[in-house]
């Protein structure tokens, strides 16, 4: 769970746009803020907030994609018990609107250092996907892809 958090950080981290942009792009940089406050935190109710309640997440750690709102909140929690230290260096992001600029998709790389209960630091070169849809007045996250990058 731990990479999870520490690449929506990285995403976050990329995403950001200047103060100067207002609209949607000044919005999804705000609201990466927050996700990556609440990783940082450990606070899966403040991330899980920022998911559509039929949202995906296929990350690379787990055999088969996690689905809807409650089983990511699940996902979420054994990732941040299993590696309560985490940090992201993000790569190459980027925000693309489409629709009206009612979706946005984030594509990012990130190195990924997680540390164990026991002190152990695994190293994860990984790409991320995500794409965001406007419900109403809030942006949420209807999917979301984590694969590990090929090391030559």
């Amino acid at each position: 769970m731990k990479p999870i958090v520490y690449l929506i950080a990285f995403l976050a981290l990329l995403c950001g746009t200047p103060a100067a942009l207002a609209g949607p792009a000044e919005e999804i940089a705000e609201l990466n803020k927050q996700i990556a406050a609440a990783e940082d935190q450990g606070n899966v109710d403040a991330l899980v907030a920022a998911y559509a309640d039929n949202a995906v997440v296929t990350p690379f750690w787990a055999p088969f994609r996690v689905e809807g709102k409650a089983a990511i909140k699940g996902h979420f929690t054994t990732l941040f018990e299993t590696y309560p230290k985490r940090e992201g260096s993000p790569r190459q992001a980027s925000t693309r609107l489409y629709a009206n600029d009612s979706i946005v998709v984030n594509n990012a790389y990130v190195i990924q250092n997680w540390t164990d209960k026991k002190g152990n630091v695994s190293v994860h070169y990984i790409r991320v996907s995500r794409t965001l849809v406007k419900m109403g007045a809030e942006w949420k996250i209807v999917d979301q892809h984590v694969s590990r990058m090929p090391i030559p």
